[in-house]
């Protein structure tokens, strides 16, 4: 998992463009893929980038390469605080993840998860809060095979979802 960095900015493109609109999401943002944060606002992934570098004292954003093609299978969003995430605290989350549709089930959403806790583990930070669908079972099972514990199940009155909020402590051994 790395950080982004323009070089990518094609092949961030190509992982784009791997998302249907009627894809299943936490947001009712249809043009929102998690873990790629604020890109639906740009046109130029070039300038997404620069986005993302502006905001690195809130939000950090990873890749995850596959070493045999150099393929953007997954990206990451840690944010700080959760209140760089959302207007409502309620339906905030640390950790925003996707992976290309035509890569999951492969385990790569597991491993991106714990190598994401591994980095905000630096940031001296107690407990994240991670959000999912409460349809999104794939989600859930990363999760939960992460350290998250269950917290409770809550409806978003402007967008209709219902999304379950987990916690995962940060003084667990986590590798």
């Amino acid at each position: 998992m790395i950080k982004l960095y323009a070089e990518y900015a094609e092949k961030i493109a190509e992982y784009r463009t791997e998302f249907p609109a009627e894809r299943e999401r936490v947001t009712y943002d249809p043009s929102r893929i998690p873990g790629m944060d604020y890109l639906e606002k740009y046109d130029n992934v070039l300038d997404w980038l620069q986005f993302c570098e502006n905001m690195s004292d809130k939000l950090t954003w990873y890749m995850s390469i596959r070493e045999s093609d150099s393929k953007i299978v997954g990206l990451i969003v840690f944010r700080h605080k959760l209140e760089y995430d959302d207007d409502d605290i309620e339906f905030a989350s640390n950790f925003g993840y996707s992976v290309c549709p035509s890569e999951r089930g492969k385990g790569y959403a597991k491993e991106q998860l714990r190598l994401g806790l591994q980095k905000a583990k630096t940031f001296g930070l107690d407990k994240v809060r991670i959000i999912c669908r409460d349809i999104n079972i794939g989600s859930k099972k990363t999760i939960l095979s992460n350290g998250g514990v269950y917290v409770d199940t809550i409806h978003g009155e402007e967008s209709g979802l219902n999304v379950n909020r987990y916690d995962i402590q940060m003084n667990m051994n986590i590798n």
